[in-house]
């Protein structure tokens, strides 16, 4: 006789959306956007069941120049995740992946970032006619 399992409902992983999933979607978006120029970097790193990824923006053909854009953190249970905007300062709290998606974009879209993103591709550009 088997015992019945008294396991709760454990969700399809293929149906949850992490923040370091989010992220890296965005850093394909980037890359793809840019044709190459820029890429993304995700740092991962975890103390006593807290997760930390740091997201930054990577020039290849700048010795890989990198700049860091922000920094997300929670716990074992995900959310919340708290966002760091590393430009403005701001700190977000998301409680959801729908409340995640609509800060980690406020941080992307920001004027801040706008202007990060404007010089990389700026000084790439002016090494490729250094050339």
């Amino acid at each position: 006789m088997t015992a019945e399992s008294l396991w709760c409902t454990i969700p399809d992983i293929d149906q949850i959306r992490t923040p370091s999933s989010m992220m890296f979607e965005q850093g394909a978006a980037l890359k793809t956007m840019t044709k190459g120029r820029l890429v993304t970097n995700i740092k991962k790193s975890d103390t006593r069941n807290m997760f930390t990824y740091e997201l930054s923006v990577v020039v290849p053909s700048l010795a890989n120049y990198s700049q860091k854009i922000l920094k997300v953190t929670h716990d074992l249970m995900i959310y919340p995740a708290k966002l760091f905007h590393e430009q403005s300062g701001d700190e977000f709290t998301a409680h959801d992946d729908k409340e995640f998606l609509t800060q980690l974009g406020t941080i992307l879209g920001s004027d801040e970032t706008r202007l990060i993103i404007a010089g990389l591709n700026a000084q790439v550009r002016l090494a490729t006619e250094d050339d």
